[in-house]
């Protein structure tokens, strides 16, 4: 017999106390046995632990990737967290290194073209001082 999940949460606020595995060939246990079974739930009141019984194989993929899981309590329905994915520090290193190279060559493509500019200036300076002077060039 397929028995999925157990979902063992509290009831006032939702969180997830015991989330059992699903059994390909097994027997269903009652929430008394559940309770004498797993320590989890022995530290909680009965009657302040809802259950939900899931179908063999419901929300597989979401339990594989979820990093945690609660009971909304307004729906009765679980509510997955999700990681973020981020890149690897590695790729993002090289990235970095990469955009760094980019803009000190920028930087250095700048630094050039202002001091070409500023020798420019510099002779066209002087080429309007000697003509405010009244002198040949």
């Amino acid at each position: 017999m397929q028995i999925g999940r157990k979902i063992y949460y509290e009831l006032t606020i939702g969180d997830v106390v015991l989330t059992t595995l699903e059994k390909l060939n097994g027997i269903n246990t009652t929430k008394e046995q559940d309770f004498a079974m797993y320590d989890a739930l022995q530290a909680y009141s009965p009657e302040a632990i809802g259950v939900m019984q899931l179908e063999y194989g419901q929300y597989q993929s979401d339990f594989l990737t979820a990093n945690s899981w609660k009971v909304d309590l307004e729906t009765g329905s679980l509510i997955f967290n999700y990681p973020i994915f981020e890149q690897p520090l590695s790729i993002k290193v090289e990235q970095l290194e990469s955009e760094n190279t980019s803009l000190r060559s920028q930087v250095s493509q700048m630094e050039t073209t202002i001091s070409n500019q500023q020798s420019l200036i510099d002779e066209l300076t002087l080429q309007l001082g000697h003509a405010l002077l009244g002198g040949a060039l």
